[in-house]
């Protein structure tokens, strides 16, 4: 999900405090100066990117590991049996946090 935004409009660090404190049951891990990672558990979770004019939410593995192991699992068993697994297990929760997140970014960025 792609939120558009005014240039510099809005603080990375006011942005995750607010996260923090509205999403209690989420954990908030800061991979980069403008990457923050919000997981619900080991394999459910979002990327969040701040860049100068959007703020980009993607679902995905929250941890290095889920993601090298899914990635592994594609080259090994081929493409189709992990994409079936994915979309069936995986996908809908990883899709209700990103729009879950999504919407709360963007009611307070007022968009």
């Amino acid at each position: 999900m792609k939120i558009k935004i005014s240039k510099d409009s809005v603080d990375f660090e006011s942005m995750k405090t607010k996260l923090e404190n509205n999403f209690t049951d989420y954990t908030f891990k800061e991979r980069s100066k403008k990457f923050l990672v919000a997981s619900k558990s080991n394999t459910v979770g979002c990327n969040i990117l701040m860049r100068k004019n959007k703020i980009i939410v993607v679902g995905n593995f929250p941890t290095m590991t889920g993601q090298i192991i899914y990635s592994l699992s594609l080259v090994l068993l081929g493409v189709l049996i992990p994409l079936i697994i994915y979309f069936a297990v995986f996908h809908k929760k990883m899709k209700r946090i990103e729009n879950e997140i999504g919407e709360f970014i963007k009611e307070e960025c007022g968009i």
